[in-house]
């Protein structure tokens, strides 16, 4: 019969339902959390996915921080909280790369040695320096200075990955030498977790300002729609229900003034809106599809 490792420092059942509790008794910070975690993932949809870049790796730097997004929420919940911190930068981190190395529009090429472990991550500097050659973050950065709050994030979460002292240690944020709820560091990490994932959007959308044109992408194709590139319309007004309204204007004016992003919007705003019996014919074959791969699969087992 096998044992389980049992750690009496981590009462990981109590401190989730805990955590839980507090959470649904303060439901603007629940909400809080889950828009936002909701709004990234649907920013991955506008990162390109053509031929050529598909299956490339480009998209790898999104997809990883979008996993250790979601791995520090899961840790907060656990009060891991140094941990949920360190896995916030992680996700920062991850999260800039997926622009700097798709600055010049050819991720699919340069990223080659990184993805394949051959190359080591760049510093924080070398990120900045790359991802201030893309215009439409320094003309955004006129209004409001990004690059200050990239530093200011880097800054605070490293101290955390560091252990910069006791105040940033687990002993601190859990109150404790063992793993217990502390509403103070929940508190803490929403905070940094709400700036890093606003962020993370904000450069994402201006890298690709496709993403605030009205595109309605499920209208005009139905279930065949592009595969990357675009944002259906709910998506766009997700993105914006989160920012902050001043920076939204912004945001939207520098988009609408992109004129690559508008040749975008008109070529899908060009198509007729599909018609309820060719919805039903994509359907219908993506049903007969299923069932054929099903079908093979069994023959195969």
């Amino acid at each position: 019969m096998n044992n389980i490792v049992f750690n009496q420092l981590f009462n990981h059942q109590e401190n989730q339902n805990l955590t839980d509790k507090y959470l649904t008794s303060h439901p603007e910070i629940n909400s809080k959390i889950d828009s936002l975690l909701w709004s990234y993932n649907e920013i991955g949809d506008v990162i390109p996915q053509y031929i050529g870049k598909f299956g490339s790796g480009h998209f790898f730097p999104f997809s990883e921080s979008r996993f250790e997004l979601n791995c520090s929420f899961q840790l907060i919940r656990l009060s891991f909280y140094k941990h949920s911190f360190i896995a916030l930068r992680n996700a920062f981190e991850l999260g800039l790369l997926s622009i700097f190395w798709d600055k010049n529009d050819n991720a699919e090429e340069v990223i080659q040695n990184w993805y394949k472990s051959e190359q080591n991550t760049p510093f924080k500097k070398q990120i900045i320096s790359g991802i201030k050659n893309i215009d439409n973050i320094n003309e955004f950065n006129t209004y409001f200075d990004i690059f200050d709050r990239i530093e200011k994030i880097y800054s605070i979460l490293s101290d955390y990955t560091h252990t910069k002292g006791v105040l940033f240690s687990s002993n601190k944020l859990n109150r404790a030498n063992f793993t217990r709820f502390n509403e103070n560091a929940l508190l803490a990490w929403t905070k940094e977790f709400e700036k890093v994932v606003k962020l993370l959007l904000t450069v994402h959308i201006l890298k690709y300002p496709i993403s605030l044109q009205d595109t309605p992408i499920e209208e005009k194709f139905g279930i065949n729609a592009p595969f990357g590139g675009f944002l259906d319309t709910y998506q766009s007004n997700q993105l914006k229900s989160v920012l902050n309204k001043d920076e939204v204007e912004v945001l939207q004016k520098i988009c609408d003034n992109d004129e690559n992003a508008k040749m975008q919007a008109d070529w899908v705003n060009s198509h007729e809106n599909i018609t309820e019996e060719e919805l039903k014919k994509q359907l219908s074959e993506f049903d007969e599809f299923v069932k054929t791969q099903s079908g093979v699969n069994m023959k195969k087992e």
